[in-house]
């Protein structure tokens, strides 16, 4: 499956720290696709993959979770744009 992660990171500084020392031990169940933060370090988008969502978020937890607030999502991602597959068919959506 995978997970995008939002991060709003009270200390950047720390947080990219812990970040790099949290890649070399990166299990063999996780892989991080995309991390995408912004500028000043404050907050930042992250695609991970993993068996389940709580792999993510318990590795995360323990390397950042002091200095960021990070909200966890599953995602589509079994193309490069996907739409939501959990949603009702409407009967007036136009088809292509």
């Amino acid at each position: 499956m995978f997970v995008l992660v939002e991060h709003f990171i009270s200390d950047p500084a720390v947080f990219w720290s812990s970040v790099e020392y949290s890649l070399a031990a990166l299990p063999t169940f996780l892989k991080l696709h995309q991390c995408l933060p912004t500028p000043d370090g404050t907050h930042a988008v992250c695609v991970w993959e993993a068996g389940q969502m709580e792999e993510v978020s318990g590795f995360l937890e323990a390397y950042v979770g002091h200095v960021a607030r990070n909200v966890y999502y599953p995602v589509e991602a079994s193309v490069g744009i996907a739409m939501p597959t959990g949603l009702p068919a409407r009967p007036d959506a136009a088809v292509a």
